[in-house]
């Protein structure tokens, strides 16, 4: 019982039954206004009927010759006796013989000026059981003998309308009023089980479940706009923590080698006391690997920056031709130096949006680990085109190449193949690179060369005109 009087006094205080409540009074005077307006218009319109039938009549009467006004007078009586009648005639003689309807004396205070007034009649009629005062609209006149006429309006389907109206315009202001707040209470328990939903998801990931998500319905509303931009976010959130996390686990494992053999050397040569010339080679070998890993480190910071933001955040619109131009002549020079083969074919007009300099570093990172994990004679070859709205980079090489199962895992951090673990290198080039990309909206692919390689493919959007 608790629990259910909670719920619906959370549901009272929902945005929706607020603003329920306030359309709700809105609409309710809106309608009053516009009933009352129905009422005055149905009211003067029955008036006005009433008073203008009322004229014609009694100006009818008044040109009737006065026998036969007496006679028009009795057998309208006559024939109103034993009905409902709508209308009472009364001739008061000028002798004083009252004729016509029932009406116990001619009623003081009536004008005689052939205008209608509102007057109190007590009526007296055995053959209706009537005896009762009745506020009816009423007309009088004074005729050329001294004779006065009065004609008076009971109440018939137009004065009954016009008394039901109000109870009608109550009804519908009551009726309008109600479907107002429950429209408000569903809505109110609508919205209320949406943002609960939200709340329990929020909850879930407070307590370390970062893959709950907030579901979503088929309705496609404001909610399931709202639940995709949060569920896009707590993507962006998971993929965060997940990343933090294995840079940790990363650093914990792949860089325990380098420090080793850091510690190693450090104690030997305090051990171990040689010439000056044995500690200065120890002390060189001791920053070369303490410079190992700065390095890693820093490339370490710089991925888990881009994968943290996923963009650039201040991008520079620049051409990408010139600047992949520039790299791939001093590697070219390079591969002359050592006879290795090299072609380059670079297209003009690449307008891109985005970091040169990170760019620059993940074009960089795919020659050196061309040149790095291939014989001397293998031929390097850089194609870098447009295709449709995108740049794509290609650097492709000849060599043993790498299995396909293993071409995912290469751009992730520290993953180094069988044959490089000779090599220096901390295998994070591939996956800044990857990271690189990602963050310009691009995508990185690795695959096997035709005759045996591997062709490192890189695709970035053209910056549009």
């Amino acid at each position: 019982m608790l629990t259910w009087f909670k719920q619906r006094t959370r549901v009272l205080r929902t945005s929706a039954m607020r603003l329920a409540l306030r359309y709700a009074l809105l609409q309710v005077g809106v309608l009053a206004l516009a009933l009352l307006a129905l009422f005055w218009t149905t009211y003067r319109y029955v008036q006005l009927d009433i008073e203008a039938s009322l004229s014609h009549e009694l100006a009818s009467l008044r040109e009737l010759p006065q026998p036969l006004l007496l006679e028009r007078v009795q057998a309208l009586a006559a024939h109103m006796q034993g009905t409902q009648r709508l209308r009472d005639y009364v001739l008061l003689t000028a002798d004083g013989v009252q004729i016509g309807s029932p009406i116990e004396a001619w009623p003081e205070g009536l004008p005689t000026d052939g205008r209608v007034h509102q007057i109190v009649l007590h009526f007296t009629d055995s053959a209706l059981d009537r005896d009762e005062d009745a506020k009816l609209p009423a007309i009088a006149s004074v005729l050329p003998d001294g004779s006065r006429l009065l004609i008076a309006q009971e109440a018939g389907h137009l004065e009954d309308m016009r008394d039901v109206l109000p109870w009608v315009a109550l009804a519908l202001l009551l009726l309008a009023a109600g479907l107002s707040l429950a429209l408000g209470l569903a809505l109110g328990r609508r919205w209320l089980g949406r943002v609960e939903e939200i709340n329990h998801t929020t909850a879930a990931i407070m307590q370390g479940a970062l893959g709950a998500r907030v579901g979503l319905s088929e309705r496609d509303d404001e909610f399931d706009v709202l639940a995709r931009h949060l569920n896009a976010m707590l993507e962006r959130i998971e993929q965060a923590v997940n990343g933090m996390r294995e840079v940790s686990d990363n650093v914990a494992h792949d860089l325990r080698k380098p420090l080793s053999r850091l510690k190693t050397r450090l104690e030997l040569a305090l051990r171990d006391a040689g010439t000056p010339e044995d500690d200065r080679r120890v002390m060189q070998a001791a920053i070369a690997d303490a410079d190992e890993l700065m390095r890693s480190f820093e490339v370490m910071l710089a991925i888990a920056r881009l994968e943290a933001g996923s963009a650039i955040p201040a991008p520079e619109p620049f051409d990408l031709s010139p600047l992949l131009r520039r790299i791939a002549d001093l590697y070219a020079d390079e591969a002359e130096a050592a006879a290795r083969p090299f072609t380059v074919e670079i297209a003009d007009d690449l307008p891109v949006s985005g970091s040169a300099p990170l760019l620059a570093q993940a074009f960089a990172n795919l020659l050196d680990n061309a040149m790095l994990h291939t014989a001397a004679e293998v031929a390097i070859a850089v194609r870098v085109y447009r295709d449709d709205a995108h740049a794509v980079i290609e650097v492709i090489d000849h060599g043993a190449g790498i299995p396909a199962d293993l071409h995912a895992r290469m751009t992730e951090r520290f993953s180094r193949g069988d044959a490089a673990r000779t090599l220096p290198g901390s295998g994070l080039g591939l996956a800044l690179v990857r990271a690189v990309v990602a963050a310009h909206h691009g995508a990185m692919a690795l695959a096997a060369t035709p005759g045996g390689g591997l062709t490192a493919r890189l695709r970035l959007p053209l910056r549009e005109a």
